[in-house]
């Protein structure tokens, strides 16, 4: 008998189908115990599975998984229902960002603007600050980025056009593009 941590994968989905059992062995190779492509399915896990470690001295326990972005929790800002600008306030808060180089879109209601930086790093950069703000407010921006180059057109699809998250998003990236032009 090989020695070794045995694992017990299950996805919760049916006890049946999708319930493998493993033998890890001191080598770190996984091995396993009844299903040739279970490597794989191990390999290909979710956040919805549980790996339950079987040792020889104690009973089961089970191994808790935290999924984050970039080391930080995220939880969404607003639950608040989004709506459409209105055109009082699509005039207050788009001139601005006309000015500062964004444009309508023809054909449809959002907002695009092009960023060129010096080299690929500080366009990374800028597009990771910028996805920082996005995760947290549960709202991503449409972008294309090529080496120093970062596209981004702003619309929320839920309403139909432009809401106050595009805005913020702007704003946000204006701030941000600021540190690097």
């Amino acid at each position: 008998m090989q020695r070794g941590i045995k694992l017990l994968w299950s996805s919760g989905l049916g006890r049946s189908q999708y319930q493998k059992l493993f033998a890890c062995t001191f080598h770190g190779k996984i091995t396993p115990l009844h299903h040739p492509s279970s490597t794989k399915s191990l390999v290909d896990c979710s956040k919805r599975l549980r790996l339950i470690e079987k040792t020889r001295f104690f009973g089961p326990t089970v191994i808790k998984r935290q999924y984050t972005t970039a080391g930080v929790k995220t939880q969404t800002i607003a639950k608040k229902k989004m709506t459409k600008l209105t055109e009082q306030e699509r005039a207050e808060v788009l001139q601005p960002l006309l000015n500062a180089g964004w444009s309508m879109v023809n054909g449809r209601d959002a907002i695009y603007k092009e960023y060129l930086f010096s080299d690929f790093n500080q366009a990374f950069s800028f597009m990771s600050g910028a996805a920082l703000l996005a995760e947290k407010m549960n709202h991503h921006p449409e972008w294309f980025n090529v080496y120093n180059k970062v596209q981004v057109t702003m619309s929320t699809h839920d309403v139909g056009g432009l809401s106050a998250k595009d805005i913020r998003m702007a704003k946000y990236m204006e701030e941000q593009a600021k540190r690097f032009l």
